[in-house]
């Protein structure tokens, strides 16, 4: 396989990563409007522990740095985090 073959698979698995991304912020959107009605606060401690604590095994599990893909879920959490903010009216829109 050429460079430029292995290339162009990265660049469309690096699309798909930014499409689940999108996803994952549109549920986001659906996170606020839950706890809106629930009067739940955004940050949730406890739920973003879960959440980093089941990335860091499965990474592992994959054999991939655990570290570095717990960093890129704490940005994700803090995106979905803002978006929720946003969408209740605690933060700036882009």
């Amino acid at each position: 396989m050429s460079l430029d073959a292995v290339r162009n698979e990265i660049r469309e698995i690096d699309e798909k990563i930014i499409d689940l991304v999108a996803e994952r912020q549109r549920l986001a959107t659906q996170v606020a409007r839950i706890k809106q009605e629930e009067g739940l606060s955004i940050h949730d401690p406890a739920q973003r522990k879960i959440v980093l604590d089941r990335v860091f095994t499965y990474a592992v599990e994959s054999r991939i740095d655990p570290v570095a893909v717990r960093r890129v879920f704490e940005i994700l959490v803090d995106m979905n985090e803002e978006r929720q903010r946003e969408c209740s009216g605690d933060g700036n829109l882009p």
